[in-house]
């Protein structure tokens, strides 16, 4: 989605590798791009609550790599459901 303001443009994703893959390919057809850091999209609810957008990840990693990607989700709030060993040796299931 995007919108137009002032002499740009606001472009709304769901995620650093969508928009990275949008701006890549803008540089490559010659646009110049300016990049703002990015913002959380919130919308209200029929109470007029203000809500966040929140997603739900399954991710399968190398076991020296968990604390890293832990981290990295501990950054954006994230919330742990559930870890435990995959189905192949040495591989972690973070959810």
């Amino acid at each position: 989605k995007s919108e137009r303001s002032g002499e740009g443009f606001d472009v709304y994703g769901r995620g650093e590798l969508q928009l990275g893959i949008l701006l890549e390919n803008m540089r490559r057809e010659g646009f110049e791009v300016q990049v703002s850091p990015p913002e959380v999209v919130y919308r209200f609810n029929k109470d007029g609550k203000r809500e966040e957008p929140m997603e739900e990840v399954d991710i399968e990693v190398d076991d020296d790599q968990t604390g890293v990607v832990i981290k990295k989700l501990n950054a954006r709030k994230a919330e742990l459901l559930e870890m435990q060993p995959s189905n192949e040796v040495g591989r972690t299931k973070i959810r």
